[in-house]
């Protein structure tokens, strides 16, 4: 995702952050539910293509030679920082994304032919 993306995406929340508090319709709150979901997928996946990048990024920076010692425990801390990061990502869709029920009387999957 380019600046200008990251840009746009940012004031477009601003906005919608902005207006919420005069919103007087289930029509409106609506046109903004609709714009956020399709939002959050967008932001979603550029949070996780940015990961591995950033992950690289360290790994190669700890490998260098010329890295400090204070450097390293610095990289350290930031890949420390990126996984905590991540996990508490999933933790918080997982909390807001429970998984299905089992159903209370599985039926045994039928043999494959």
């Amino acid at each position: 995702m380019n600046a200008a993306t990251i840009s746009l995406i940012a004031n477009t929340l601003q906005v919608i952050l902005s207006i919420v508090p005069s919103l007087t319709s289930s029509a409106s709150i609506n046109k903004v539910i609709a714009t956020l979901i399709n939002l959050i997928p967008v932001i979603e996946q550029e949070a996780k293509d940015l990961l591995g990048p950033i992950q690289n990024i360290i790994a190669a920076l700890s490998a260098n030679s010329a890295a400090t010692a204070d450097q390293l425990a610095t990289l350290k801390a930031l890949d420390t920082q990126v996984d905590a990061a991540f996990a508490n990502a999933v933790s918080a869709y997982l909390a807001n994304h429970p998984a299905p029920a089992a159903p209370a009387n599985p039926q045994p999957a039928a043999a494959a032919s």
